[in-house]
């Protein structure tokens, strides 16, 4: 194992997440049925999201970008409890806080590792834009923008089973989930 996935998991429990589990790039298998979900659209970003599909490109491309990653990565997981099942004001909040902290924990590994090679997955869209670009001008903020996990075809139930973790954590709270690639 890169002793850099040993400091990315180390570093996410120690800045709150709930979970931190290296994964290997076995594990990293892309989907048809997750990326037809992301299709359906339920979520409005289908091709509106440069972080989303059809953008995030096919399934070869998507196996290829995780083998470029011999090692794996790191699955963050932030469990957050809601008011109630029906708490979205909660549920959005909770997605924002984790991607941000995905994004500040790349970051700072970015300043201590100068060398390492990075790619973070948040949940959902990228969200940090208040309206994406896509698909009429380019990502404004590159640096910032998060593909999603899902939106990669990685089937996010099946990721947690893998390293011994829960998809359904109980009533009253929501899971989200990022990944963060290193070499």
């Amino acid at each position: 194992m890169h002793p850099l996935l040993t400091t990315i998991e180390h570093m996410a429990v120690a800045v709150g997440a709930t979970h931190a589990r290296v994964v290997g790039t076995a594990e990293l298998l892309p989907y048809d049925h997750v990326i037809a979900s992301c299709a359906a659209n339920a979520c409005g970003r289908y091709n509106r999201c440069w972080t989303c599909p059809p953008q995030t490109g096919t399934l070869e491309e998507m196996t290829q970008t995780f083998h470029a990653f011999p090692d794996g990565g790191v699955i963050i997981q932030n469990i957050s409890t809601l008011e109630d099942s029906w708490d979205f004001e909660g549920m959005e909040a909770a997605a924002h806080q984790h991607n941000q902290m995905i994004r500040d924990i790349t970051r700072r590994i970015r300043e201590q590792f100068a060398t390492a090679e990075l790619l973070p997955f948040g949940c959902g869209g990228c969200g940090f834009c208040e309206k994406c670009t896509c698909p009429d001008a380019p990502c404004r903020f590159p640096a910032e923008a998060l593909t999603s996990v899902e939106g990669n075809g990685l089937d996010v139930k099946a990721l947690l089973e893998s390293v011994g973790l829960h998809y359904i954590n109980g009533v009253n709270t929501v899971s989200y989930v990022g990944l963060i690639l290193a070499r």
